[in-house]
């Protein structure tokens, strides 16, 4: 799912506890219902979550999050998760709809440059999507429709 070109959404409704909380780690945006928890019991279970979940959730919730959830055991509601950026957002599964409909209208091209320098940094070919973004067909669109003032029509070109 990192690898992925668009944006991936996570509606977290409910318990997202190990796998379902790796799960929403993949994602590129997570949006909770108040109901919403996370947690990895690896150290309640005797097992180990692999290095990627590690990282993945240190640099989305912060270091001492993570020592909290994977050493502390600790649980986090939907507005914990909320606070630390875990959570991008608060809202249940029509909200997601809803920014799903909102993404879909966005540049593809900016979305899978930004996706890429968020995920891999230190990829090589960002300098040359950095500049395929500004030279793309999408680029000029956006511009003719500012001055318009209407919305841009993207075409991922």
């Amino acid at each position: 799912m990192t690898e992925v070109p668009v944006p991936v959404l996570a509606a977290v409704n409910g318990p997202a506890i190990g796998a379902g909380a790796q799960l929403a780690l993949a994602c590129d945006l997570r949006i909770v219902a108040p109901e919403a928890r996370f947690a990895i019991p690896a150290a309640r279970l005797g097992i180990a979550v692999n290095p990627w979940t590690i990282r993945r959730l240190a640099l989305l919730a912060g270091t001492g999050t993570a020592q909290a959830v994977l050493i502390g055991g600790e649980t986090l509601d939907a507005d914990a998760a909320l606070r630390c950026g875990l959570a991008s957002r608060l809202g249940d599964l029509g909200a997601a709809l809803a920014w799903a409909r909102d993404l879909s209208g966005l540049a593809p091209l900016s979305l899978a440059y930004a996706k890429k320098a968020l995920n891999e940094p230190d990829r090589a070919e960002l300098a040359k999507d950095f500049e395929a973004c500004w030279a793309s067909d999408d680029a000029a669109e956006g511009q003719r429709a500012r001055a318009d003032k209407r919305p841009p029509r993207f075409r991922g070109r």
